[in-house]
């Protein structure tokens, strides 16, 4: 029993700290050990929830540490390119949707020449924007 209550105590602080033991780790252990490459291991399906075609690349952004941020008067898109297939593939280009709530207020492509990225592994990416419409409250990324 004893042992059983140390196991969830050690789980649980481990949980409610894992923003920082992940920024610790190398980013080759940061890799090896994030979400989407585990579902790639594992062949679990994909956030999208449609499992990737066999001998296929699925690029996708990783929402998750993606942010928009004003830098010296102009707006940078940061994240990652996440490919959860199982074959490298190359992206082309940065897609954002600009929305306030629910509402489109335009769509804008930027050139993202990347790749191969293997299955698992993931780049980096930073482009600068050009000037959002006028009451942006969300940009939606998503790769091509």
């Amino acid at each position: 029993m004893g042992a059983a209550v140390l196991v969830v105590v050690l789980g649980a602080a481990a949980f409610a700290g894992r923003d920082e033991i992940r920024g610790r780790l190398s980013p080759h252990w940061q890799s090896i050990l994030s979400l989407d490459t585990l579902r790639a291991l594992f062949g679990a399906p994909t956030s999208t929830g449609r499992p990737a075609p066999a001998n296929q690349a699925r690029l996708e952004i990783d929402l998750d540490t993606t942010k928009v941020e004003l830098v010296d008067g102009r707006y940078v898109v940061q994240g990652d390119v996440v490919n959860t297939g199982r074959a490298p593939g190359s992206s082309s280009r940065l897609k954002l949707t600009f929305r306030k709530d629910s509402d489109v207020l335009g769509e804008r492509a930027y050139p993202l020449v990347h790749g191969p990225i293997g299955p698992g592994a993931r780049v980096t990416f930073r482009p600068t924007l050009d000037e959002p419409p006028s009451g942006t409250t969300e940009i939606v990324p998503t790769v091509e």
